[in-house]
Parts: structure tokens; sequence; C-alpha cells
């Protein structure tokens, strides 16, 4: 999971804690007690359950931890071509670097230089 999805489990669980134990201190009988702290422990295990499925068998989950993972590592490995808008090929990077986009351009820093494109076909391959 990402940092964000742990952060947000983290928060919902205590809540739950907090939620079970209010519940706990008004019941009278330790029968209910345990009825209700079981509830929150297989909530927790539900949601939990919901949150790794949305990680990891989804493709929106799958681009976040790609995502997450590339800012936490300086980049992904990837080829980034530029081609001329006639399909000319004028120059090709590969490394493991961040790509930017904005409306007007691309850039990216590799090897401690920054590379900014303006105007052509730019292919972003990742591996």
């Amino acid at each position: 999971m990402t940092i964000g999805g742990w952060t947000g489990y983290v928060l919902l669980l205590a809540i739950i804690i907090a939620g079970t134990v209010m519940i706990c201190m008004v019941c009278e009988t330790v029968a209910m007690k345990i009825v209700w702290s079981i509830g929150g422990v297989i909530l927790s295990i539900i949601i939990l359950a919901g949150f790794l499925f949305y990680f990891n068998c989804t493709e929106s989950g799958k681009r976040d931890l790609k995502s997450e993972k590339s800012n936490l590592h300086g980049g992904i490995e990837r080829t980034v071509t530029v081609y001329d808008y006639n399909g000319n090929r004028i120059d090709s990077w590969t490394g493991t670097f961040d790509v930017t986009n904005s409306e007007y351009e691309t850039y990216f820093d590799i090897n401690g230089k920054r590379v900014v494109i303006h105007g052509g076909i730019v292919i972003n391959e990742e591996q």
C-alpha cells in the first residue's frame, strides 16, 4: 500500500478502536463486550482487505503504487524518445528519472542535467 493508504487505514483503525471501546464501556454483559470486540476486529480486517485489494488488484491502485515508488526512489526506469512532426527521431534518453509534463513542455533531470523539450512528439516508455 502507499503511505497515504496506510495513513488512511490507521486513521480508520483508530476510529474503530475508539468506537468499540466506547460501546464496550456501556455494555452490561461480558458476552456483549466480546461480541462488539470481535465485530471491531472483523471490521478492521475487512477494511484492510479492501485497501489491499484496491492497491494490488485494480489498475488505479497499481498506478498509485508505481507513482509513489517513482517519487520515493528518484524515478523509474524509462526511455524517452523525441520525434519531429514528420516522424524522424531527434533524440533519446534512457535511465531512472521522473518526467514532468505541462501544457507547453516536457522536462526531466538525467545525469545531473535538466532536459526541457518544447514541441515535438514525446514517447515515454516505462520499463
